[in-house]
């Protein structure tokens, strides 16, 4: 982990367990951070902190595997074309699997209205405390013809439709 490279750090107060920083520095055995502000500039009143190194192995510490207390990689953010594409749509394509990644991720998808996320075969649903068009019979027809071209091998030039429960559903219905 360089200087100016973006990572997730825990905080155990607030309402955000975990807060978008950047390293400013590194040393033998911690890293200096400061807090990123939701428009990607640093925070102006909040002071740059430490964070120790989890393990005292100096040949670790001088390595990319290096791992820091309560400290985890971010994933670079999609462009707007890519979102459009539906590259969110799985999150086992996103570089970093953990915590801190899943929850912005799923956070992301929420605020757009898209309450379904793909984690491989796994559908997670977060619930929109609100009326959602989600459930229309025009919705139900395009997943159930998805599945149909997709069990006759037919559909491997379409894009695929988004998560949602009716492509489990098609999915259970044909095995």
């Amino acid at each position: 982990m360089e200087a100016g490279t973006r990572v997730w750090s825990y905080e155990s107060s607030g309402e955000d367990p975990w807060i978008l920083s950047e390293i400013i520095s590194r040393s033998d055995n911690s890293i200096k951070l400061k807090h990123i502000i939701a428009g990607g500039e640093e925070e102006a009143n909040k002071s740059s902190f430490d964070r120790p190194l989890l393990t005292n192995d100096a040949a670790t510490s001088s390595s990319e595997g290096a791992k820091y207390e309560g400290v985890e990689l971010a994933n670079a953010q999609l462009s707007e074309a890519d979102i459009a594409e539906g590259m969110d749509n799985d999150m086992i394509s996103l570089p970093h699997l953990h915590e801190p990644a899943i929850l912005h991720a799923v956070s992301e998808r929420y605020f757009r209205g898209e309450i379904y996320t793909w984690t491989g075969p796994v559908l997670i649903a977060v619930n929109p405390f609100q009326r959602l068009p989600l459930y229309t019979r025009e919705i139900l027809e395009s997943y159930r013809q998805e599945g149909f071209i997709r069990s006759q091998n037919l559909g491997d030039n379409a894009k695929p439709l988004g998560p949602h429960v009716y492509s489990i559903a098609d999915r259970s219905y044909r095995q």
